[in-house]
């Protein structure tokens, strides 16, 4: 790294995001291990999940994701107003997200599938519920960062905790449907 460069965001963000993440791995180790020993009840408990769904989600996540990149270059250039609506797109997909996911529950439980149900279902309850609130969270942030950006007074390294926010929530929701959505499959 060259002298006038930096790192972007706050050291300390980077260290909750590793614990965040670390979180999440000790939940995708014990998934996968319990996937390990009881790959075929998994499996049947995973035929029943709405793939397309998880899948329109997973292109709502990849495209706020690409808006909130959009939002921090346009804040570092000065627009203000460019990178407000951008966050507002980000914020639309996340609400989308939601919408989708709640959807998703609601087939999921009328069809006898809930919490308690099986194995698989706990763990996919627990790893899309716990996700679900950090989008939630994530929202919070990107709310506050458009209503600074329209007051102008929204830091860079704010901005950019908010995004690197967002970018880990749905490089978590990658994981997911990987290993939850189509790797229970394989």
């Amino acid at each position: 790294m060259s002298l006038g460069k930096r790192v972007p965001a706050e050291v300390g963000f980077w260290f909750f995001i590793l614990g965040e993440m670390s979180v999440f791995s000790l939940f995708f180790g014990a998934y996968l291990w319990n996937l390990g020993s009881h790959r075929q009840a998994f499996a049947e408990d995973a035929s029943n999940l709405v793939v397309p769904l998880g899948l329109l989600n997973t292109l709502v996540l990849l495209a706020s994701s690409y808006v909130v990149v959009k939002a921090v270059i346009a804040q570092r250039s000065g627009d203000n107003l460019l990178a407000q609506r951008m966050v507002g797109l980000a914020l639309a997909g996340g609400g989308l997200f939601v919408l989708f996911k709640v959807a998703e529950y609601v087939v999921e439980l009328s069809g006898g599938h809930g919490l308690t149900t099986s194995r698989f279902f706990g763990y996919y309850y627990v790893l899309t519920g716990l996700h679900l609130m950090h989008v939630a969270i994530g929202s919070v942030l990107l709310l506050t960062w458009r209503r600074g950006l329209s007051q102008s007074r929204t830091s860079l390294r704010w901005a950019e905790c908010a995004a690197g926010y967002w970018h880990m929530v749905d490089l978590l929701w990658l994981v997911i449907f990987s290993i939850v959505y189509i790797g229970t499959h394989a």
